[in-house]
This record gives C-alpha cells, structure tokens and sequence, in this order.
C-alpha cells in the first residue's frame, strides 16, 4: 500500500522501508515533527478526510518504514489509513475522541493521520469517527476489487530474482477477466540513506505479458533534483492497481468522502546493475549580453509529461509584486561621538492602474513566447478565472495591496494563490488544478509572476526585476501531480529610474525585452534536453 497521502511529514514522501536503528530513529522524529503540526479537537466542523485501503500489503522481510509507523504488520494483509487535515489552513487533528475501523480502535500515528492493520479481507469496512462532544461521522469505504498477479520477472518465478535495471524487464502476470488493458503500476523499492522506500516506476496496460523498458527504471518517482545517494540493495518489485473512489453511507459532520483503494503484488528482487536515475533536467546559465541569469527545470519522466503533450494551456495567475521601501540604520563609534546613519530608499507609489497596465503590456509578449516555442496555444483568461473550481480557490488566494511598503497585483480576474492548498484540493485527480484542467479542456496550466525588489548601489536607488513561472500538467495515475517546467530569471545589476514614472519607464524597470527573450532561450534549452534525453516520450507511451 502506498501512503503518500498519508504521511504527510515531509521526511517520509511514499510508502517505504526501515532496516536499522537510524530509520527506527527517523521514524520517531517524523512522529513528533508530524505532532507538533497536530490540534487536538472535539469538533469536526473544520475537518476534511484523506482515506485509503490498501490491500495484500508488502512482505514483512522487506522491513518498511511503514511497519515502523503501523504496528502488527502482516504480510498479505490490508492496511486502512485516514488523515484529518483543516479545510482553509495548515495543519492537522488529532480528534478527541475516538476512530473506529468495524469497531475497532485505529492507532494515531502522526500528522493527523490514524492506520490499522488487520487480516485479509474483501468486504466493505465502516469508518467511524465520534468526538467527546458528541459528533459523530461514518462511512464506508471497499477495498479494490481489480487484482493482477505477478507471476515471473524476467522468467524467475521465486528464489533469488537477478535483475539488470540497465536493460528491459519482463514480467508474466495473472490478469483476471476484463482487466486485460486496464491500468497498471510497476514499482520498485529504493535505499535513500539507509531508508528503504518503494517508489513508482511507471503506468502501463495490464497485459498476460508486459516489457518495461529500461528507460522507466532511469525515472522512477524519486523527488525532482535530489541528489542523496540511492541504491538498490535488497529491492523488491510490484505490480498493482489503484483508483480513487466515493465513499458510500455517509453521515454524520462529512456530507462527502474520496478515498484511494489499491492492491499490490509483488517479489523481492537483488539488483545487479542499477540504472543512472534521471533526477531531472536543467536549463540554467547567464547571458552577459542580456545581463541575466536563468535557472529552468524539468523534472523527470514520471513526474513530467513530454512537452508533446502540451496542446493547450490555461492561466492560473499572472501577478507583479515589489518591495518599494526598506530602511536601514549604521551605528559608528569614536572616542568621543556616536553617529547613526539612516539610509532610506523609496520607490514611488504607483496607482493600481499602473500596474493593471504594465501586466497588460507584458502579458502578450510571454504568452506569444510560449505558444511559439513549445508549440501550445494559451487560451483566454476568461477560460480558467470563470471555471467553477477555479473560484473554488478564492479562499486561498492572496489579496490584491498597494501601500508605499510594497505593493501585490493580480493580472485582470487571475488570483495570487496561496502556496497552502488542503489537502483534498491540492494534489492528485481530486486537486483543483486536475479539476480546472478537465473544466477548461486544458493540457497545463500557466502561473507566472514578475517581482521588483528594491536595492542600491550606494549612489542611486536601484529596482531588481525578477521573473518565474512554472507549467502544471494532469495527474500521472490518480495521485502524482506532474510538471512540464519551471523557473526563474533575474537580472543580475538592479535598474536605476527617474521621476515621474512613466509607462515606458516602467517597462525598463522590469526589463520586459530581455526577459523575455531569456525566457525564450530557457525553454528553448528545456526542449532540447528533453530530446537528447530520449525518456519522456517512451515511458509516457506505456499508457498508450
């Protein structure tokens, strides 16, 4: 069982594996960093469940950090989780209270989050949850009835299973009647500094007989840009199925409950050779002549579609923001004097109408950019702010202000959002992204943002323009966000002005033409790599 969405620490990301004291050590630590994150309630009124079930859970000899989360592991069982998180802000509860699998208690683990494990078994489970002040919430919730089973890789069927990760691998599955071509996840387990986790390799199409190509080990789901060491002592491989569901017989304070049901068969493997693992590709340098540095990023082919797939975009925000006053003081000392020297710098407050314009202006010349170098026609921006689950996001979204201090402003109906999403809305084919996508008929969706910091240069009081931007795509399976790409510009020398700011002057301000044309270059670069990478087209083709 994958618990990605459960153990939401950020020390442990997937379902994974502990061998020593050190992991035993780590495990403990998430649990208090989880708690500290933790309310304790007796009120169900401000809370959304994230639930799953996952069914015929990994062997014990593998030695997960999951079973150092969940007590009384058992191999071949089923494991069900449920997680407690505020519906508008951060953070997690722990109810007063009690939560009830069939009656039976269910352990707090951390970070709002409660598990148990139990025997096999194919029926429904009943969820229930009751506060010391008497509310209550019930539902039911199925484990998957879409089973494969692995039979062979590579021909071996049991024993010491040798795998060479640098080459195709074959796997003979058990696949039931009217499952042939359903959708289907191979994963395999990882050593990431002396934890063992099983990340996701790829999505393909059940099938009696299936390849998975080399390339797919080289982009598990490994974080974007890690650079930790990885190995793959001691693996195992799985084949499963997953899918995300309704809970049924809801009542009580929940009106509505999503849960992730999954199945997972598996054996475990020694790797001989492991593959050269893509941690994602970069685009980044300085153009002296433009006086700018740019730092792209693609992450890998699971985490990132193939820009061929990117037909449409939608905008999901546009924004200028700017810190326009700063002060400082310097204290000198003598033997007979003490002097303080106040150093102010000030940009002039500008109307919102200003700025409206300068979004205006620049918003055509980044979007003709984009259309043109990766081939994607951005759709108008009434497409996306009229969506129904776009509006769903105006209780995360920052207000518009202009004040002599700093100043932020949206681009016409576009919202600054909040980097803080629920649970429930910011991830997977249930997040608000997925949802706007689906809405608008929208491949990726677009979010930029222009920044003026103020600065000096011990003469003249300078702006520094900065630029960034990153390009969402729909879910890989039902609960990996992906991304085409993201990134920053930034001018290296601030930009000096004169009074009264003019339009033009603005313009220069930001230095709207040499972003532009750097913004040009890195996605130009970003394109390129991807080509002489060779892996995002192959691993996306398995779903075909």
């Amino acid at each position: 069982m994958k618990f990605k969405l459960l153990i939401a620490t950020g020390l442990i990301i997937q379902a994974g594996h502990a061998q020593n004291f050190f992991t035993k050590g780590l495990t403990k630590l998430a649990k208090v960093v989880g708690n500290l994150q933790t309310e304790k309630v007796n009120s169900l009124d401000d809370i959304v469940a994230t639930v799953a079930i996952g069914s015929n859970l990994h062997t014990d000899k593998l030695g997960a950090i999951s079973q150092t989360f969940f007590n009384g592991w058992k191999t071949g069982g089923d494991a069900v989780s449920v997680m407690f998180s505020k519906k508008n802000s951060p953070g997690y509860f722990k109810i007063d209270g009690t939560v009830t699998v069939d009656g039976k208690p269910m352990e707090f683990l951390t970070a709002g989050t409660y598990g148990l494990v139990s025997d096999a078994n194919p029926n429904p489970r009943k969820i229930e949850v009751t506060t010391t002040s008497g509310q209550k919430a019930s539902f039911k919730i199925e484990p998957i009835k879409k089973r494969l089973k692995l039979l062979s890789i590579n021909g071996q069927k049991d024993g010491d299973i040798a795998l060479d990760l640098t080459k195709d691998v074959t796997l003979e599955l058990e696949v039931p009647a009217g499952m042939e071509n359903a959708r289907m996840k191979v994963s395999i387990a990882i050593n990431q500094l002396s934890i063992k986790s099983i990340y996701d390799v790829c999505y393909t199409k059940a099938a009696p007989k299936i390849i998975v190509p080399a390339n797919a080990f080289r982009n598990v789901s490994v974080a974007p840009a890690s650079s930790a060491l990885y190995s793959f002592k001691n693996s195992y491989l799985s084949v499963g199925t997953e899918s995300m569901e309704e809970a049924t017989e809801v009542t009580g304070k929940f009106t509505a409950v999503k849960y992730t049901a999954s199945h997972n068969d598996g054996k475990l493997v020694s790797v001989s050779k492991e593959p050269d693992l893509n941690k994602g590709l970069f685009a980044k340098g300085t153009d002296k002549d433009l006086d700018m540095k740019y730092d792209f990023f693609k992450p890998n082919a699971f985490m990132s579609r193939p820009f061929e797939h990117l037909k449409t975009i939608g905008l999901r925000s546009f924004s200028i923001r700017g810190t326009t006053f700063s002060q400082s003081s310097k204290t000198t000392e003598t033997s007979t004097t003490i002097t303080t020297t106040t150093t102010t710098l000030q940009f002039p407050m500008q109307p919102d109408s200003v700025w409206d314009a300068l979004l205006e202006s620049a918003y055509p010349r980044f979007v003709a950019a984009i259309e043109e170098e990766l081939g994607a026609k951005v759709l108008p921006v009434e497409a996306v702010t009229h969506a129904d689950a776009y509006k769903n996001t105006t209780a995360f979204a920052k207000d518009d202000q202009n004040t002599k201090v700093n100043f932020t402003r949206a681009f016409r109906d576009t919202k600054v959002i909040s980097a803080f999403m629920p649970v429930t809305d910011g991830y997977g084919s249930n997040g608000v992204n997925q949802r706007i996508m689906d809405q608008i008929g929208a491949d990726g969706l677009l979010t930029m943002t222009m920044d003026l910091e103020i600065s000096s240069d011990g003469k003249l009081v300078l702006m520094v323009p900065k630029f960034g931007f990153e390009i969402v795509g729909k879910t890989n399976g039902p609960n990996m966000d992906t991304k085409y790409c993201s990134g920053s510009i930034q001018s290296i020398t601030g930009v000096s002005f004169k009074t009264p700011i003019t339009p033009e002057e603005l313009r220069k301000i930001i230095r709207e033409s040499s972003m532009v044309k750097v913004f040009r270059k890195g996605l130009q670069d970003l394109k390129e790599k991807e080509k002489a990478n060779g892996d995002y087209g192959p691993v996306w083709a398995l779903q075909k």
